[in-house]
């Protein structure tokens, strides 16, 4: 049984440009005119976008193999069409995963999302889509589909992503409270993922501010999670802008938190974490954000702290450290609409680490490997359980679960320390999910 709607307006008739093409015949009805040829395909041109749906929720179908059907096929029709042998031509698609594909049509409950997103003022932004985030549509893995309710316009300026501890000291909500409070004032858009802690206090203080903010949800716009945010939801409903990748009505899992950490950092020009510490889910998002080229700040914490750790140990490893917005303005792309993003303290010392610029350099260029005497260094620093971790990666890589076996570690241990090893530059993933030592 599906879960009850959410809704946010009365029952009122919808804007007609909220899809990206009408919503009228069934999925097979569409499937046969295609068949007719292209006049009957602009007829029902809206097929792109039910194909898209059916794709990108399918159980078992995650965002890379998506990438690489699409580097296979022209769209998401294509995709749908395509035979068994069609299907398993693609690198890394199995016979399970055709299954997924082929039975797709079955298993997505396209009519029922369509209808949700009537009632609820609801868009949906298809990939190739103008109305599609561009900075979004960067990143390799973005989603097919996002599901949007409240401001139709929240990429005009640009955004700064802040992340954080679920649960933060007195410290870090203060510093969470000042910083977002400073950049919604300043005309920035604060993207966060509506969790407890660092998040829900970004967004709280960029509303009192009267700024935009952008709540990123790892569940269906129908189930807030965790409850205690659903007021803080329908603040962001009406003065900011909700999204999320999933079946509107889909409950939250324990992947799909890491997996929605991707759009976070995708939206944002910068990444900052507030307070974290080392085993903390924002390092993902640093790390996610570094993989897509986008810089990571962080805001120091005292070093007695261990829900500092994290961030401490982002600046030690050359992220920026950030003291008051005039350190993360000086490092956004001018704008002539918005002075303030021009900012520059000339003739004042910079606040940014010496090893800010080799941070960007060794770490956003996966094609260039730190020295050996740099790695050395980087390693000596290690705790007794990376240096374990290190030690068991073979010459040509290992997977995650026998860097496990071999360490005899706890794997969430494991897990977090590789994410932060390959912060640091230490460790690399191949394409194939190899973790190998760089």
């Amino acid at each position: 049984m599906r879960g009850p709607d959410h809704a946010i307006s009365d029952n009122s008739s919808v804007d007609p440009d909220q899809f990206d093409c009408p919503i009228e015949p069934s999925h097979s009805e569409r499937l046969s005119r295609r068949a007719e040829g292209p006049r009957a395909a602009n007829e029902f041109h809206d097929l792109e976008l039910v194909n898209d749906l059916i794709l990108a929720l399918a159980a078992g179908i995650g965002p890379r193999t998506i990438t690489r059907l699409f580097n296979r096929f022209e769209d998401s029709t294509e995709i749908m069409r395509a035979t068994r042998q069609e299907l398993l031509s693609v690198p890394s698609i199995g016979n399970k995963l055709v299954e997924s594909i082929q039975n797709a049509p079955n298993n997505v409950p396209v009519s029922e999302i369509l209808k949700w997103c009537q009632r609820n003022a609801c868009r949906i932004h298809r990939k190739n889509s103008p109305s599609y985030p561009a900075r979004l549509r960067e990143i390799e893995d973005a989603p097919l589909v996002l599901f949007h309710q409240g401001d139709q316009d929240f990429t005009a300026r640009p955004a700064v992503a802040i992340v954080g501890t679920r649960n933060p000291t007195p410290y870090g909500c203060q510093q969470a409270k000042r910083i977002s409070q400073q950049l919604a004032e300043a005309g920035i858009v604060i993207v966060s993922g509506l969790a407890r802690g660092i998040d829900s206090i970004s967004h709280q203080a960029c509303l009192e501010s009267n700024g935009q903010t952008v709540a990123v949800l790892g569940s269906g716009l129908a189930q807030v999670y965790p409850p205690e945010n659903r007021s803080l939801a329908q603040r962001i409903r009406q003065h900011g802008t909700m999204l999320s990748e999933y079946d509107p009505n889909q409950r939250p899992n324990k992947n799909s938190f890491p997996r929605r950490n991707r759009i976070i950092s995708g939206l944002s020009v910068i990444t900052l974490v507030i307070e974290a510490p080392r085993k903390s889910g924002s390092l993902i998002t640093a790390r996610l954000a570094l993989e897509q080229n986008r810089d990571v700040m962080a805001i120091p914490g005292p070093i007695s702290s261990e829900m500092s750790r994290g961030c401490n140990d982002l600046i030690r490893d050359g992220a920026k450290l950030v003291q008051d917005i005039d350190d993360i303005l000086e490092e956004l792309p001018g704008d002539p609409l918005f002075p303030r993003f021009n900012h520059q303290k000339k003739n004042q010392p910079t606040l940014s680490l010496s090893g800010h610029n080799s941070w960007t350099k060794n770490h956003k260029n996966t094609s260039e490997k730190p020295s050996s005497q740099t790695k050395s260094s980087y390693i000596s620093e290690c705790s007794a359980a990376e240096k374990k971790i290190i030690e068991a990666i073979a010459p040509d890589g290992s997977a995650i679960d026998t860097i496990i076996q071999r360490t005899q570690l706890p794997a969430q241990n494991v897990i977090a320390s590789v994410s932060l090893l390959e912060i640091r530059g230490i460790l690399a993933k191949s394409n194939h999910q190899k973790i190998y030592l760089r």
